[in-house]
């Protein structure tokens, strides 16, 4: 499942009852983990957050259930801001859009989405696009594919690596 698609859906409790909706997703990308998956509740004024990880989820197809109920929900809610919780940089959306550099220094493209089992809270690959507007062409890496992240995410591969992997 895309990561992109996975933040948004809607999240039942262990009753049926609707809590809120995936908000954002904290990995650790060299592990090929996700950490915590943060739900949203309340409206646009008075949002705040809980975070759940691999123990905590039920079952996932159209929507996200929980093996918690109200009560166990309402004690893990504290979260005002999701940055507070866990490092800058560990989020989904932080590695959005970072540009991404082959093994001699060259831009291969941008981060675009992530391949994810959320049940099983792994990381399958990384999705990077390269090109531009009309022509735009997709690369899948692996957590084995990367040197370091920082401002930039510096790959293992050459350039001619990274072409030989590029799907239309």
């Amino acid at each position: 499942m895309k990561a992109s698609k996975f933040i948004g859906m809607n999240v039942l409790d262990r009753e049926a009852h609707e809590v809120g909706k995936v908000a954002e997703l904290a990995f650790e990308l060299k592990k090929c983990m996700v950490d915590k998956i943060f739900i949203s509740v309340g409206g646009a004024l008075n949002k705040k957050y809980f975070a759940v990880d691999e123990d905590d989820l039920y079952n996932i197809g159209d929507y996200v259930q929980l093996k918690l109920d109200k009560d166990d929900i309402e004690q893990k809610i504290h979260l005002d801001k999701l940055k507070d919780f866990t490092p800058k940089g560990n989020h989904f959306n932080d590695i959005m859009g970072k540009v991404v550099l082959a093994q001699e220094g060259l831009e291969i493209g941008k981060i675009s989405d992530m391949i994810i089992d959320p049940k099983g809270c792994l990381i399958h690959n990384i999705i990077i696009t390269t090109g531009n507007a009309f022509s735009k062409k997709h690369l899948m890496i692996s957590d084995d594919d990367i040197i370091s992240i920082g401002d930039y995410v510096i790959l293992k591969l050459t350039k001619e690596d990274v072409e030989a992997k590029i799907i239309d």
